[in-house]
């Protein structure tokens, strides 16, 4: 049932990023996208490829995504939502058998390869998210689809296996960064 909603948030941020340039309505899109990216990565429950593929378990949808310019706005919702489903991934109850990373014709991953896969397509899912969602909406409209964002990703690793220490990684980086911030206006 997840993964159907998924698709619709999905389909719903096409539309949206289809049917108005309007910046409101592109950080609606945004949005929509990383409702649909929470729960998008599990996908590969219902192809052929296993559980926490590779190819769903990384950037490869949004690659898919670069060939609409006009799905920009979506991209960057979309990229913040796997990556803060990629972050939970990271942090299983034990990371062997259904929980590791599999790769096409290589198999899984392994423990420690899993851990590195899921942490850094994590990393830069949520950097490449940060990065369109500034290029796509004016600034302070940017600050308040990412806030928008921040309430999805606080609900959504709340209720999900792993959340809690992804929020806690989440959270100890947003306050360095305020923190390196608030040195750097203070100098």
């Amino acid at each position: 049932m997840g993964l159907l909603v998924s698709l619709v948030w999905l389909v719903v941020a096409i539309l949206l990023a289809d049917r108005s340039p309007r910046p409101s309505v592109q950080a609606v899109a945004v949005v929509c996208g990383g409702l649909a990216g929470t729960t998008l990565p599990d996908l590969d429950l219902l192809l052929p490829l296993g559980h926490r593929s590779g190819l769903t378990h990384s950037l490869l949808p949004l690659a898919l995504a670069l060939f609409a310019t006009r799905w920009r706005p979506v991209m960057a919702g979309l990229a913040i939502g796997i990556g803060l489903h990629l972050a939970a991934d990271t942090f299983p109850n034990a990371m062997r058998g259904f929980a590791t990373v599999k790769l096409p014709g290589v198999g899984s991953l392994g423990a420690t390869g899993s851990y590195a896969w899921l942490g850094m397509q994590a990393l830069a899912a949520t950097l490449a998210g940060a990065v369109l969602l500034a290029a796509a909406l004016p600034i302070r409209l940017a600050l308040v689809t990412a806030a928008a964002l921040a309430i999805v990703g606080i609900a959504y690793l709340f209720a999900t296996d792993g959340g809690w220490p992804a929020l806690a990684v989440y959270g100890a980086f947003g306050w360095l960064a305020i923190r390196r911030r608030t040195r750097r206006v203070a100098s």
